[in-house]
């Protein structure tokens, strides 16, 4: 049977994020160290070829892009785009320290909305459903590798929601400019909508140090070796 591989990318540095701050809704461009390590990767690690592309709409994603892939034209999706934080965005944890809105926010871990932004529940289930959208789209297509271009909480909440092995949504946590493979089996999909993580991509390139990721890829080395 015809399997589908799709690789899930995240976006390159923002100055927010160097920063630390809430970037979710804000569309920031890559920041300078953004760019550099994006060409870097690309110059030192080979990136999958695939035949269709895919981004989210902010330009941090689309940039990202244009840097790995130059030569495609990726479709937007608006709904891969990153959870909108609300009144936190664009700001720091030193920025919001003595809010106590914000206090109750972090100690809740996501059981509650920020002010005027996005619930988890409404974030997790509009980017499964963009992603749920390009898996059908490409099935019906025939189209068997694509690049999905997107956030780190996009990808996160892909991965628990639809992935084997399974883990916690911040395990899937993965650095700038790095993602995962995945192979779907229409089968499979059809009847579970689950798909199996194959590898880190691209190959051979080196840990973040972000918390969770190198005992995933260390995983996900034990499952395709047995």
């Amino acid at each position: 049977m015809k399997a589908y591989h799709i690789y899930l990318i995240r976006h390159g540095i923002t100055q927010g994020n160097d920063e630390g701050r809430y970037i979710g809704s804000t569309d920031q461009p890559l920041s300078a160290r953004g760019e550099q390590e994006l060409k870097k990767l690309a110059g030192s690690y080979r990136y999958p070829d695939a035949e269709a592309f895919y981004t989210s709409p902010l330009q941090r994603c689309a940039r990202t892009l244009e840097i790995l892939y130059p030569d495609v034209s990726p479709r937007v999706v608006p709904d891969l785009r990153e959870c909108d934080f609300g009144d936190y965005e664009n700001k720091s944890m030193d920025d919001l320290k003595d809010d106590p809105g914000y206090q109750k926010w972090v100690a809740a871990k996501g059981g509650i909305t920020p002010p005027n932004g996005e619930s988890v529940e409404i974030f997790q289930k509009r980017c499964c459903a963009a992603f749920a959208g390009i898996v059908n789209e490409l099935l019906r297509a025939g189209t068997t590798r694509a690049v999905v271009c997107a956030h780190g909480g996009t990808i996160m909440f892909i991965l628990a929601a639809f992935g084997y092995p399974k883990y916690p949504f911040y395990r899937w946590m993965t650095g700038n400019g790095l993602g995962y493979e995945i192979v779907i089996t229409p089968q499979l999909w059809m009847s579970a909508q689950a798909f199996d993580i194959a590898a880190p991509i691209p190959e051979n390139a080196p840990d973040t140090g972000l918390s969770g990721l190198q005992s995933v890829m260390d995983a996900l080395k034990q499952n395709s070796e047995n």
